[in-house]
């Protein structure tokens, strides 16, 4: 059984696939039609650029200039809901659409991981404020880590020796990346008086959020009949209303009026967008992508992270930073249960 990855995206596209499965028609002798090579790579490149871009923006993002991270993570509820509203009418209707925002136990239950997302996307911009894109990238795997953890203490999910032995190796790259940039200093100038120890402890806890909201969103998709775009629009609901609640009583009435935009930019209106329409969309192209291809998109885009960020930040990169990212990118594979040549003749679609 694959492991869930601990994302809402993930959760997103599994349910999506199931549904879609259904509807999509069967090529001769009952198999579904095939997937050609050219929408394999076409998925392949978007999800590295989306998977890229929410580093590397975010990091750009917080170094163009002073404004409230809070705002963004509540434009990005915000783009969410009204596409969802959009699909909801578009499926069922005025009907579906009242049927989602009808205060009932099933939408009380949305509140929890609607939550601990808020919770985990505040997190992320606190931490790239203090960590380089490709640290951040490279750290944030650990959501896998606690995935698991959490999907084998709540779902009562059991782990393979080498899944364990891929845990291990994520953790151990991790904290090889930790060390290497804790002795070079190549985070510590990315706020004035700013500390690596300050972003770690952010993307951990934005990990640890994102395990246990994606596990527990899990469980509600397979436990309820109700939509996914409902689910999805019930979360942006809530997260809208207690980000404009905290907004609120952190910053006060300026926040929530005529300084609620105060400070954007270019990137950060790429950021926003970028973070909110990318789960969407993968929950849609995640149909033609496999296990290899969602593995090896993450391996490419932290490639990719990298160089970025050495190219235009400086970020130092040494022996120490090469194993541990080499550990993370392999514990993922492993993770998968992918290991060898078949991994990459599945990607190139060889037998």
């Amino acid at each position: 059984e694959e492991q869930v990855l601990g994302n809402r995206e993930y959760a997103r596209g599994k349910k999506l696939e199931q549904a879609l499965e259904q509807e999509q028609p069967a090529a001769a002798g009952g198999a579904p039609a095939a997937i050609s090579n050219q929408v394999k790579w076409a998925v392949l490149a978007f999800l590295i650029f989306q998977n890229s871009g929410a580093s590397l923006l975010m990091r750009e993002s917080r170094s163009g200039g002073q404004w409230n991270s809070q705002t963004a993570v509540i434009m990005q509820e915000a783009i969410k809901g009204v596409l969802c509203v959009g699909l909801l009418l578009r499926s069922g209707g005025v009907k579906a659409l009242q049927e989602s925002l009808t205060l009932s136990s099933e939408a009380i239950k949305t509140s929890v991981p609607a939550l601990l997302y808020l919770f985990q996307n505040n997190m992320q911009y606190v931490a790239v404020a203090y960590l380089d894109a490709s640290t951040y990238a490279i750290l944030y795997q650990l959501k896998i880590l606690t995935a698991a953890l959490m999907s084998v203490l709540i779902l009562q999910r059991s782990l393979s020796l080498m899944q364990w032995g891929a845990l291990v190796l994520l953790t151990a790259g991790a904290s090889v990346v930790i060390v290497s940039q804790m002795s070079s200093g190549g985070a510590s100038t990315a706020q004035d008086g700013g500390s690596i120890i300050y972003g770690v402890v952010a993307v951990l806890m934005a990990c640890l959020a994102s395990g246990l909201a994606g596990v527990y969103f899990e469980k509600l998709l397979k436990g309820s009949t109700m939509s996914l775009w409902a689910r999805n629009l019930q979360l942006a609901v809530y997260s809208l209303l207690v980000g404009f609640g905290s907004l609120y009583q952190s910053s006060g009435v300026d926040a929530v009026g005529q300084d609620f935009f105060k400070g954007y930019n270019g990137f950060v209106w790429a950021s926003i967008i970028n973070n909110a329409l990318g789960g969407l969309l993968i929950a849609i192209v995640i149909k033609h992508a496999d296990t290899i291809m969602k593995n090896f998109s993450t391996t490419l885009s932290i490639v990719v992270t990298t160089a970025a960020s050495t190219m235009m930040y400086g970020t130092p990169v040494n022996g120490m930073s090469i194993l541990g990212t080499a550990l993370v990118i392999y514990a993922v594979f492993l993770y998968g249960g992918m290991t060898g040549y078949s991994t990459v003749a599945g990607l190139l679609g060889r037998k």
